[in-house]
C-alpha cells in the first residue's frame, strides 16, 4: 500500500467514525424527544392529507 492509500484509508475511516456518532447522536436525541422512532409522512415533507384512501382501511359501505 502506498502512502497515498493509506492517507485514503485513514480519512475514509475518521469520516465514517464521524458519521456514525452522529448518527448516534441524532438516533439518541430524536428516541429522548419523542419517546419512539415512529414519524409521521409529514415530518418528512410529504402529503399527510387526511383525505387519502388508505388500501388496508376500506370505506365503509353504506
Amino acid at each position: 500500500m502506498d502512502r497515498n492509500e493509506a492517507v485514503f484509508y485513514e480519512q475514509y475511516g475518521a469520516h465514517m467514525r464521524a458519521q456514525e456518532e452522529q448518527r448516534a447522536t441524532a438516533s439518541a436525541s430524536a428516541a429522548a424527544s419523542h419517546g419512539s422512532l415512529f414519524f409521521t409522512l409529514g415530518e418528512l415533507g410529504m402529503d399527510d392529507s387526511p383525505g387519502f384512501q388508505n388500501f388496508m382501511d376500506p370505506p365503509a359501505s353504506g
